[in-house]
């Protein structure tokens, strides 16, 4: 974790700690394009610190190599947060192959927000409830803005898939993970909508198939568009600006698909201890007092993500109906990856294959079978990697 304001946060609370304990605490932080490097280095050697943050899409290659104790084990298991308080969502991806390796730290989904005063002067009401209802707002919509947009660089390609996919009734891997099911019928369905929204529709921008945070960020808080499907942190940008408030807005689970079903990607950080630490209980106590509800909402609000301590959305840093819409309707239909080793060779492979479909659609160089093709190439990869 590097972000901004992270470093006077554990200064202050380390110090809290300390003077509550007498345990002290030291800190390093290490940024996002060396930690999972980082990580595995210390886990092969077996050296480093005691607790680490933990990226859940991480979990399984890292546990599988021994880098995480099991946080119910006798050690440490009266030292942790009691789990009960967590979302069932939130354990599951905490838990791997029976073991408790981290506990859950901060998350977001990803949720339907508009500026509604910006909705309402493009003759559009209210938010849409399902795919056609998006794609006739987005063709109603008269404005000199755009109606809608979304992140299309780095990995966000795989998360809108899978977000359409879930919205579509499918599944990324079968029941037992054993083999690739993104493929399918509702696979080709969500990719092909995700496609024809830049092609067919004229929804989204095509400029932003090279959008990243900060693109969608400004546009969003500078009214370039009046809706999105993102985290906190287009939330966050709109109300850094001079004249913005958080009543502007509107949140809501994304619009279902075809047959009614729900589905957005949500993301988490996690803490867990390392099994070669000395100080298992000290350990336990430190993740104990950061998941408290003020300094789990300080720190999820440093960071622009929600808290996954209930009592959180009490304190003064999520005190706005907004952030209990993100908990209350859209937690409910989030969803994240699998659990599986390999899963990271698959999500690289997955990202590249849609992202070339939706540059394709983009330039009107997509074909009738490219979809099916191509989601057929991925799910090979996938079937040889599990």
């Amino acid at each position: 974790m590097d972000a901004p304001g992270a470093e006077e946060y554990f200064e202050e609370h380390a110090e809290i700690f300390e003077e509550e304990t007498g345990i002290h605490v030291e800190f390093e932080f290490v940024g996002w394009g060396e930690a999972q490097e980082r990580l595995l280095s210390n886990i092969t050697s077996q050296t480093g610190p005691d607790v680490q943050e933990i990226a859940s899409t991480w979990i399984p290659e890292q546990a599988d190599a021994g880098g995480w104790m099991d946080l119910e084990s006798d050690e440490v298991v009266d030292h942790v947060p009691d789990t009960s308080m967590f979302e069932e969502g939130a354990m599951d991806v905490a838990t791997f192959q029976g073991d408790l390796v981290g506990i859950p730290w901060f998350w977001g989904p990803r949720a339907w927000q508009q500026i509604d005063e910006a909705v309402d002067n493009g003759d559009v009401a209210g938010h849409p409830d399902d795919w056609d209802d998006l794609v006739d707002q987005a063709q109603t919509y008269d404005d000199d803005n755009n109606f809608f947009a979304l992140m299309g660089s780095d990995f966000e390609p795989m998360r809108n898939f899978a977000m359409f996919l879930w919205q579509s009734g499918g599944q990324l891997l079968s029941d037992d993970l054993s083999e690739p099911a993104f493929h399918n019928e509702e696979g080709i369905q969500a990719l092909e909508f995700y496609a024809d929204l830049y092609r067919e529709y004229d929804v989204l921008p095509s400029e932003t198939v090279e959008w990243g945070a900060a693109d969608i960020n400004g546009a969003f808080a500078g009214g370039q568009m009046a809706s999105t499907v993102d985290a906190l942190g287009t939330v966050g940008a709109y109300e850094e600006e001079d004249g913005h408030s958080l009543d502007d807005l509107s949140i809501s689970a994304p619009p279902v698909g075809p047959d009614g079903d729900g589905g957005t990607f949500f993301g988490m950080e996690l803490l867990g201890i390392h099994p070669w630490t000395d100080e298992p209980e000290a350990a336990a106590q430190w993740i104990d007092y950061l998941l408290g509800a003020g300094p789990n909402a300080e720190i999820a609000s440093t960071v622009g993500f929600l808290p996954t301590n209930p009592d959180g959305f009490d304190t003064e840093y999520f005190d706005h109906d907004l952030y209990q819409a993100f908990n209350d309707e859209v937690f409910p239909v989030a969803q994240t990856y699998p659990q599986v080793l390999g899963w990271g060779e698959i999500e690289g492979e997955l990202n590249s294959v849609v992202a070339e479909v939706i540059q394709n659609a983009v330039t009107g160089d997509l074909e009738d079978g490219d979809v099916e093709d191509a989601l057929n190439d991925a799910a090979e990869v996938a079937h040889q990697t599990l």
